[in-house]
């Protein structure tokens, strides 16, 4: 099972755009996880992790996009990382 965390903070402008996007994608990847993490509240783990900028996506702890990336660009990323 793969975790996919989606760093951003509550003023963060394609924040609803983005979940949306995630959730609407992650319907073809089964065995992907999905986490909102507040960059505010859990700013130690986006320090750990090396998030400095909101929205980042982040799967199996590694940064795989900053900012909100193209449906089918991010389709390409979850694939290549997963195998």
């Amino acid at each position: 099972m793969h975790t996919l965390e989606f760093f951003s903070d509550p003023i963060c402008f394609c924040r609803d755009k983005a979940k949306s996007l995630i959730t609407k994608i992650l319907q073809d990847f089964s065995d992907i996880s999905f986490k909102e993490v507040n960059i505010l509240t859990e700013s130690e783990r986006a320090q750990e992790i090396g998030v400095i900028m909101s929205p980042t996506l982040v799967l199996n702890g590694k940064i795989i996009a900053i900012g909100l990336p193209e449906e089918n660009q991010l389709k390409k990323i979850l694939l290549e990382n997963i195998k």
